[in-house]
C-alpha cells in the first residue's frame, strides 16, 4: 500500500498522541485523509471472547451513538468491533418512531483502521479480508467500504515498521493502545480480566482517558478497575460531557432547519372501504 509518513516533528503531528506520550510519540504511516483525527474520535476496542448478550447490550447503546458526529477508529476484527464497524460504514439518513413520533438524526461518521502490519505488506482488501469473503461475502456494506477506498474516504494507519508482515501479541498490543491515545473516548464494550483487551483497560484508567463500557453484569471486571457502564438511555450525557455533539440540521441558508430529517412517516389510509360486501359464486351443477 502507498503511504506516508508523519513524525512528532511535524506539527500536524496527531494533538491528543503528542500531549498523552510527548517525547514517545511513535511514527505514524498513513494512507488516507489524517484530518478524521482532528475530529471527535471514539476508539473501540473488544475482547474477542464475546457472546452474544455483550453483542446484543453493544447494539442497545449504539441506538444513541449514532446520532453522533463522530470518527470511529480501531481493528474492526472481533466480533463485536465489526458490528460497530458496520454502523460506522452505514450511509443516509434515518428514523424511527418513538412513543412521541420524534424523528432520529444520525450523525456524520468517519471511519479509521488500524493495522498490527507494516503497510508495506498491508492493503484495504487484506485488511478485512475475513470479512469480504466466503462465507461473509454478502456483508451489507461491502460496497460502500470499497466506494470510500476508491474515493479516498477511508484513513489507514500503522505504527509498526512497513515491512513487518506479521500481527505479533507485541504489534496488536501496541496498536490497541496508539488507537486508545489517539481517541477522544474509548469504548470496551467487553473486555474479561485476564484479556489482551482487559489489560489495555487498566493503562487507560492510570493514563487517566475517558472510558466507558456497557452499564451490565457482564463488564464488571471493567467496572471493577473503574471504568464506568452506560446504557442506551444513559450514554448521550457521557458522550456530551466528552464534547461529542450530534448531527446538526441545516438548511440552504445554513440556519437550523431539516436538511437531513425524513419527513413525518403516515400510514395510507383508505377515506372509503374498497370492498362493501361479500358474494359467493355458486356452485355449478
Amino acid at each position: 500500500m502507498e503511504h506516508r509518513v508523519i513524525t512528532l516533528a511535524d506539527p500536524r503531528y496527531p494533538r491528543k498522541a503528542k500531549e498523552r506520550l510527548g517525547s514517545e510519540a511513535p511514527n505514524i504511516y498513513y494512507n488516507g485523509p489524517l484530518k478524521f483525527l482532528d475530529r471527535f474520535t471514539m476508539t473501540v476496542i473488544c475482547s474477542d471472547q464475546s457472546h452474544g448478550l455483550e453483542l446484543l447490550e453493544t447494539n442497545q447503546v449504539l441506538f444513541t451513538i449514532r446520532e453522533y458526529d463522530l470518527n470511529y477508529i480501531g481493528s474492526w476484527h472481533s466480533i463485536i468491533e465489526s458490528e460497530i464497524f458496520r454502523l460506522a460504514m452505514f450511509q443516509g439518513y434515518g428514523r424511527y418512531a418513538s412513543k412521541k413520533g420524534r424523528n432520529i438524526l444520525l450523525g456524520e461518521r468517519t471511519l479509521t483502521l488500524f493495522s498490527a502490519k507494516g503497510l508495506n505488506n498491508e492493503t484495504y482488501e487484506s485488511y478485512l479480508l475475513d470479512r469480504f469473503y466466503p462465507p461473509l461475502h454478502e456483508f451489507p456494506e461491502r460496497d460502500e467500504y470499497f466506494r470510500r477506498v476508491r474515493e479516498g474516504e477511508l484513513l489507514m494507519l500503522s505504527v509498526c515498521d512497513p515491512e513487518e508482515t506479521r500481527q505479533s501479541r507485541k504489534n496488536i498490543m501496541q496498536r490497541n493502545w496508539m488507537a486508545c491515545v489517539l481517541g477522544d473516548i474509548v469504548f470496551i464494550p467487553y473486555g474479561p480480566k485476564g484479556s489482551k483487551t482487559y489489560i489495555t483497560a487498566k493503562k487507560l484508567i492510570e493514563a487517566n482517558i475517558p472510558t466507558f463500557t456497557l452499564e451490565h453484569p457482564t463488564c464488571t471486571d471493567l467496572h471493577k478497575i473503574g471504568i464506568h457502564g452506560f446504557n442506551r438511555k444513559t450514554v448521550g450525557g457521557f458522550l456530551e460531557e466528552k464534547g461529542a455533539k450530534k448531527a446538526i440540521r441545516e438548511n440552504s441558508k445554513g440556519n437550523a432547519g431539516s436538511r437531513y430529517e425524513l419527513p413525518e412517516y403516515r400510514a395510507p389510509v383508505a377515506n372509503e372501504p374498497v370492498q362493501t360486501k361479500m358474494s359467493f359464486k355458486k356452485n355449478a351443477r
